[in-house]
């Protein structure tokens, strides 16, 4: 009898997780009406930096900036006039943990950010460091002119909506100081 009741819930088990639909899945998905699309996280190719000679020649008053540098002057992830995502927690796949690892359980919406790239020769950029003589900040700073509203769906599954003005967008992890250098998930508004 106990053989039964134990293939009876590794059976249940095994078709809720195959009953699971792709919307359900850990990670970040652009919505747009009934349709989603899931949002890959993109990571800088480079990082530029600028700044220095104006800095030597004020004796340290200028600042030196460094910047993260992505690919493209456009996301594929494009919306018009409001970005209406949904995030889902969970605990990611073995193959996915490196990329999904900020949607495990022990973090939640809080967690991220939204920031603004600056677009300059066919590329994404995004500050990550500024430095002068009068002081110093090291992480990519928040989109100020935008407008973030949050929905808890249910546990661990979230609406974002987010209005701003016309340009290249991105959501970043921000536990532990990393906004940006572990990568981001970038979108457009139009």
């Amino acid at each position: 009898m106990k053989k039964i009741f134990v293939a009876l819930a590794m059976a249940l088990v095994f078709c809720s997780v195959k009953a699971q639909t792709p919307t359900d899945s850990v990670g970040l998905f652009a919505v747009h009406g009934e349709e989603s699309t899931r949002i890959e996280k993109i990571s800088h190719t480079g990082i530029k930096g600028s700044g220095g000679l104006a800095s030597m020649a004020t004796f340290g008053v200028a600042k030196i900036k460094s910047k993260l540098e992505f690919k493209g002057e456009t996301s594929e992830h494009q919306f018009e006039g409001t970005a209406t995502m949904r995030m889902y927690f969970g605990t990611p796949s073995p193959q996915q943990m490196m990329n999904l690892y900020m949607f495990t359980p022990s973090y939640s919406v809080k967690n991220f950010d939204v920031a603004r790239f600056d677009v300059k020769k066919g590329k994404r950029l995004l500050t990550s460091v500024t430095a002068s003589i009068t002081g110093s900040s090291v992480g990519v700073a928040s989109a100020e002119d935008i407008q973030i509203e949050t929905k808890e769906l249910r546990s661990g599954v979230y609406d974002i909506t987010i209005k701003g003005k016309p340009g290249e967008y991105c959501l970043m992890f921000t536990a532990n100081g990393t906004g940006g250098f572990g990568g981001v998930f970038d979108f457009t508004i139009k």
